[in-house]
């Protein structure tokens, strides 16, 4: 038997079919340059892609601006603006330089004065310590009672000297310990004078040991003090004359550098646009030099004043301080070679050296000041040297006598005419320097601000030229 045959299958159902887009509604094919169609690419990063994340705050607003500044000095125009800034930045450095050089050459003259007051302050004080001690000296010669005018003249010259020595204190501060060490040893001298006053009114004979001992401490401690002052505030005097000098460098070197700037920026400008000039920028070139040179040549003149009042009449305030310094040291080696009756060998070669010194400043004032009048030493000298003849020949009472007299040839009289005529020239010299002084740094101040002013001039003037030939890019 033979199967009967499968049952027939009915066929499958055919693809539905897809309408065509129409043409508007396809998108546009992306072909490569040759024409050859593109692959389709992946979706665009989203908003959390680093790169696409925009800057902001701080480093945004930083950033902005370096792309900006990187902009705005980009091509010619941004040649043009660095030219400019640096223009601008010589003028301006210019401007400050010349207004700290009359600055610097103002403060080193007002230093200059006040260390010259601090000079002559401790000076004085020096010679009212030596008066002092030339006082107590000459008085003690007398025995007993001294006589009123001499203490009183001692009295004074110790108040003067402790006074000054607040005052220096107080104007210097970097004097502070060293005259704090001469106030003690000034105590301990005014103890050691009364008590051998004390035993002199008593015609005790220790009393002339406590004199001579008080003497020598004075002059082993105060008056090296002294001397080591002066030489200090002396060289203060003549740093700040150094300064005051060379104040002209700041400007001379500034001008020469902006001059050289904007020298080479009118050149550079001149090939680059083809003109010949810039007007502005030659104008603040102008500025920078007639600045320079006006004040250069004030600066000069300055200098020639400063040397003029050091080698004049400071040199000769110095040089009478110390003739009176020396005459009054001299003075007292006078009154101390009579007390030490016949062994006062030392105190006369002491009265020699102080002699020497004193006709030596005189001579240097005949050099530095040579219209000041002579100051009267040999006269006092004179009568010195008759004391000791006196005292050398056996007659100590007319020695004593002719030395604390007040006739018109003793010691006492011929050496106060020495005191009177040195202490007001002394007195006016110091006024002189500090008028000198004044009168040469008083115009500084202004030209220190018209210095500035005209740095400022200068880069306005240069920024504009330059800005001029910015416009043609616009």
């Amino acid at each position: 038997m033979t199967a009967p045959p499968p049952p027939a299958t009915a066929p499958p159902p055919p693809p539905p079919s897809v309408a065509p887009l129409p043409a508007a509604s396809r998108p546009p094919a992306t072909s490569s340059p040759a024409g050859e169609p593109v692959p389709a690419t992946g979706p665009a990063p989203g908003p959390t892609t680093a790169a696409a994340v925009p800057a902001s705050g701080i480093r945004g607003r930083l950033e902005a601006a370096v792309v900006s500044a990187r902009a705005g000095m980009s091509g010619s125009p941004g040649r043009l603006r660095t030219v400019g800034i640096v223009c601008v930045v010589a003028t301006l450095l210019f401007g400050l330089a010349a207004g700290q050089s009359f600055r610097s050459a103002d403060g080193a003259l007002g230093r200059a004065a006040a260390n010259s007051d601090q000079l002559v302050r401790i000076q004085a004080i020096q010679t009212n310590v030596v008066q002092a001690d030339a006082d107590a000296t000459n008085a003690f010669l007398v025995g007993g009672l001294e006589p009123a005018a001499q203490r009183a003249d001692y009295t004074e010259a110790i108040a003067t000297a402790s006074g000054l020595i607040a005052q220096a204190a107080q104007h210097q501060p970097a004097d502070g310990a060293a005259l704090s060490a001469l106030n003690q040893s000034l105590i301990t001298y005014t103890s050691q004078v009364e008590q051998a006053r004390a035993n002199n009114r008593q015609a005790l004979p220790i009393g002339s040991q406590y004199l001579r001992s008080a003497s020598a401490d004075l002059r082993a401690d105060a008056l090296p003090l002294l001397k080591n002052l002066g030489e200090a505030n002396d060289a203060r005097v003549t740093e700040e004359f150094d300064r005051a000098a060379r104040a002209s460098l700041w400007l001379v070197v500034a001008g020469l550098l902006a001059l050289v700037v904007l020298t080479l920026s009118l050149v550079w400008l001149a090939r680059r646009t083809r003109r010949y000039v810039n007007l502005p920028l030659a104008v603040a070139a102008l500025v920078v030099l007639v600045t320079m040179v006006v004040g250069t040549v004030g600066l000069l003149a300055v200098k020639g004043n400063v040397d003029t009042t050091r080698d004049g009449v400071y040199a000769a305030t110095l040089s009478t301080a110390r003739a009176r310094i020396a005459g009054f040291d001299a003075k007292s080696n006078e009154s101390l070679t009579l007390i030490a009756r016949g062994s006062g060998a030392a105190f006369e070669k002491a009265w020699q050296a102080s002699s020497g010194a004193v006709k030596a400043e005189i001579s240097g004032l005949e050099a530095t000041a040579p219209g000041l009048s002579p100051l009267p030493w040999d006269g006092y000298a004179t009568a010195h040297a008759q004391i000791r003849a006196l005292d050398d020949g056996g007659d100590w009472e007319g020695a004593v006598a002719l030395a604390t007299g007040q006739d018109a040839n003793s010691g006492n009289a011929t050496f106060a005419a020495f005191d009177t005529t040195s202490g007001e020239q002394l007195s006016a010299l110091s006024g002189q320097t500090a008028q000198q002084l004044d009168d040469t740094g008083g115009w500084l101040p202004f030209a220190g601000v018209l210095g500035l002013l005209a740095g400022v001039i200068a880069a306005l003037s240069a920024w504009w030229g330059v800005s001029l030939r910015l416009e043609e890019y616009r």
